[in-house]
């Protein structure tokens, strides 16, 4: 049997997607065969509170995730807050972004292809290649740049998104902090 799908990695994103509405119409698509590592991203944001992040290299489902997934997390976190600061959209809001912040509502696939992957666990679901880091790290730092700059809007969106996170995250922390104080009482 043959399976295929004419829209790639954002069909498969737009139809995990499917029952969740999404903050802005179409999907990120990031994609650099050129390097050592292909890589190919596509991600979309949406109104719901869960990261949702499938991994595979060489087309194996690595659900424990891996070198290449934590390459994609720092690269999302550092572009995404380089872009709020740099176009001053946390000027009044007070808040401290964290990684979680930026992902939090994320759907997103990405793929790598490593020539000799080394999995780690005992399962063997987890990529162990540092080079694999290093390469998502560039490729999708150097493209979702690009591509927040050419579509601001979407990207306010998604610092938008961001930022209530954070502020529920404070809020919950704080909201903790005084049942517990209270418990002690």
């Amino acid at each position: 049997e043959t399976y295929h799908s004419e829209g790639g990695l954002s069909e498969f994103v737009a139809y995990l997607d499917e029952t969740r509405q999404p903050i802005f119409e179409g999907t990120i698509h990031i994609e650099d065969e050129s390097g050592d590592v292909p890589v190919e991203l596509a991600m979309q944001y949406n109104t719901g509170y869960q990261e949702n992040v499938l991994s595979f290299v060489n087309n194996i489902n690595t659900h424990e995730g891996g070198t290449h997934v934590s390459g994609f997390r720092r690269a999302l976190t550092r572009i995404l807050k380089g872009y709020a600061d740099s176009n001053d959209l946390l000027k009044k809001a007070k808040v401290t972004l964290s990684g979680d912040d930026f992902r939090e509502g994320m759907t997103a696939v990405l793929s790598v292809k490593v020539q000799e992957p080394q999995f780690e666990g005992q399962t063997k679901t987890k990529l162990g290649n540092t080079e694999a880091k290093t390469f998502v790290q560039r490729v999708v730092g150097e493209q979702l740049t690009d591509w927040l700059d050419s579509h601001p809007n979407e990207a306010r969106e998604i610092i938008r998104k961001s930022m209530q996170a954070s502020q529920a995250r404070i809020a919950a922390r704080k909201a903790r902090e005084a049942t517990r104080r209270k418990g002690l009482l």
